[in-house]
């Protein structure tokens, strides 16, 4: 009996065509560098022809004698770094080519690996067995039976919208999961991009040969180039490689689909940017879709969509998009408010003398008066720590009862397991404090507490940024923020596991090129920003000191001074997220308990005393998490104890609160 080495089935050997697929018995390859026909790869895998080659690999099909079923079986063979004799199996390496070969076969062997990851997602081949034999490494994988998009294109030169969706949907679907794994694909574009028309239409991704992996120790990073389809990073050797640089990839497919032009290269955009949106080449193709597909394809990565994931809801209608002509004024409306706002602090530097002597004014009206405070001493902190917080308010209280001797403050801290139950009986009671820190209190507690609108309208709280969004973040008046929790990165410079990263902002997870820990203590904030961080390594691996396996943890500002003394051995940088918009949360919070008139108005004075920059810095230093970010503007400006603070006023413009 013979094999077929095109359909694989078995035939009487007397006959020389396949009685099954009229295929004639093969057995010289197509081309003299390739295996015979029949050849068997560690005793298993018997080869059939060359069904495709490009410039690191040669795809046979094979049978599996253990599965008795068909595979594809790439090969990997740089042809201008190796060759084989006619008939032979083992290849010939240049001499003088060993070390690149060595280094392209291990790169083979690291895209079979990843592969082989995502055995289970339907738009990424399944990787059987990846080896080495005859001096080279071979990848099994699942046969695909259909063509590429781009052979598909070439016949119908554009495709319906629907269709069109579906593929970007499926590959970026398998995008993500890359990415989750700190994967860049890097050339994403038609010709790696297969329709699989067997039993079902699936869409796969291919060639993960190009892929860069966060980790990876590489001093070199190949520049892969398809033009048309690469934005203008990936033209330079650097590691400014990211999601966004597939999200390009992905944008211009899409582009192609819809109008049947491939998009002007990347670099003469940079220059000139003439391409038309798929809106004005082809009508039929919504606003919203073309916009996505423009957005995708900006030549700033900045504009770009953050994630995979935004991408395909603006693909699939569930976000709206400006044009990037209106996206580009909106932003730099955002600038000219941003120097708007600096020649307003100047206007208001140059009357200081006039605040001055209104607010000295304004002290010397305050009526007799004896009012209570109370705050909540933080939990797990070292007694010195707490001392510091209780220091830091009882001081700025002296301070003010220097300038209002008629004013007397009676001052009461208590431990944060005991803080809502004493104030639960006093709001029982009809006693809450005068004026008191609401953070860790529930909104039934605060029924009683009065309303904080003549602080917002104090001299101090128009020196906060950040106050714009108060009323949608409190609809009840009853708190008043001294303080923000942003995200950031705190990320290890100096040690075995350290990295080197010397910006003061990232715009993902990826940019460390490194494994990332997350905080699961801020999971809300932290989903918020980057998406789901469960796939990423525990905080407990950022913090063991004997073997961190992790250099960059995402967390929240909230964390600062634990992070510090923890890792109080170690080199680190505080790194903030930067992106268009930055979900944060207020914290520190104060209430207004009420009282008489004079009671009331000198527990208002005070609050307000505590939005100014002397006491918002003295407040924010001592309090044991010192990742409390201040309200005042002109806490930006300078460095408060171990935090500069410049990087969050340069982007408090992008701030969302939830």
């Amino acid at each position: 009996m013979s094999r077929c080495y095109a359909c694989f089935k078995e035939y009487d050997g007397r006959f020389e065509v396949c009685p099954f697929c009229g295929t004639v018995r093969q057995s010289e390859p197509k081309e003299p560098i390739y295996l015979r026909p029949g050849t068997v790869l560690i005793s298993r895998y018997e080869l059939g022809v060359a069904v495709g080659a490009g410039g690191f690999g040669v795809i046979y099909t094979a049978w599996d004698r253990k599965l008795e079923t068909v595979v594809a079986v790439k090969e990997f063979f740089a042809s201008r770094l190796m060759t084989r004799a006619v008939g032979e199996k083992q290849v010939i390496v240049n001499r003088k080519s060993q070390a690149e070969f060595d280094y392209r076969k291990a790169r083979f062997l690291a895209e079979a690996r990843n592969m082989a990851k995502f055995g289970a997602h339907r738009s990424i081949p399944n990787v059987f067995e990846f080896f080495e034999d005859n001096g080279t490494a071979y990848i099994v994988m699942e046969l695909l039976h259909g063509q590429s998009l781009q052979e598909f294109l070439q016949q119908q030169h554009t495709v319906d919208e629907d269709f069109a969706v579906l593929v970007a949907n499926e590959v970026g679907h398998a995008l993500s999961s890359l990415h989750e794994k700190g994967i860049i694909h890097r050339d994403v574009a038609p010709d790696n991009i297969y329709i699989a028309s067997e039993n079902e239409l699936r869409i796969k991704l291919l060639d993960l040969g190009a892929a860069k992996l966060t980790d990876s120790t590489d001093q070199v990073i190949d520049i892969i180039l398809k033009p048309g389809y690469s934005p203008t990073e990936q033209y330079d050797n650097t590691k400014s490689i990211g999601p966004w640089t597939d999200i390009y990839a992905l944008g211009a497919t899409l582009y192609r689909m819809l109008t049947g032009e491939k998009p002007d290269e990347s670099t003469n955009r940079r220059i000139a940017d003439t391409v038309v949106s798929p809106h004005e080449l082809n009508p039929a193709v919504g606003e919203n879709l073309s916009n996505a597909v423009m957005k995708a394809m900006a030549v700033e990565r900045h504009m770009r969509f953050r994630t995979v994931a935004e991408f395909l809801k603006a693909v699939n209608g569930q976000r709206r998009v400006l044009t990037l002509e209106k996206e580009r004024k909106l932003r730099r409306r955002r600038r000219f408010t941003g120097i708007l706002a600096g020649c307003l602090a100047a206007v208001i530097a140059a009357v200081s003398v006039w605040q001055v002597y209104s607010l000295s004014k304004a002290e010397q009206m305050l009526a007799d008066a004896e009012i209570s405070v109370w705050f909540s001493l933080a939990e797990g902190v070292s007694e010195g720590a707490a001392y510091s917080e209780q220091a830091a308010i009882e001081s700025m209280i002296a301070d003010f009862t220097d300038k209002h001797a008629n004013v007397t403050v009676n001052v009461r801290a208590i431990p944060a397991a005991e803080y809502a139950a004493e104030l639960a009986s006093a709001a029982k009671s009809g006693t809450l404090p005068t004026l008191f820190e609401s953070t860790p209190l529930s909104d039934s507690l605060l029924e009683d507490a009065v309303d904080v609108t003549p602080i917002l309208q104090s001299d101090q709280a128009k020196r906060c940024l950040f106050l714009e969004a108060y009323d949608t973040y409190y609809t009840d008046r009853k708190r008043m923020p001294l303080a923000i929790e942003v995200p950031l990165a705190y990320v290890i410079t100096e040690g075995a596991t350290a990295i080197r990263y010397d910006g003061d902002t990232f715009a993902s997870p990826l940019d460390f090129g490194a494994e990332v820990a997350a905080d699961a203590r801020y999971r809300a904030l932290l989903n918020a920003n980057f998406g789901d961080v469960t796939a990423y390594a525990d905080r407990s691996t950022f913090l063991d000191a004997e073997a961190n396996t992790s250099a960059v943890l995402l967390s929240s500002t909230m964390a600062m001074n634990e992070i510090k003394n923890e890792l109080a051995g170690y080199q680190k940088r505080y790194v903030y997220f930067a992106a268009d918009e930055i979900v944060c949360q207020f914290t520190y919070e104060w209430s207004l308990g009420g009282g008489s008139n004079a009671e009331q108005r000198a527990a208002e004075r005070l609050l307000s005393w505590m939005l100014g920059h002397p006491y918002q810095n003295t407040l924010m230093i001592s309090k044991c998490n010192d990742g409390q970010i201040p309200l005042n503007a002109d806490s930006f400006q300078e460095k408060i104890g171990q935090m500069q603070y410049r990087p969050i006023g340069e982007l408090y413009t992008n701030f969302v609160f939830e």
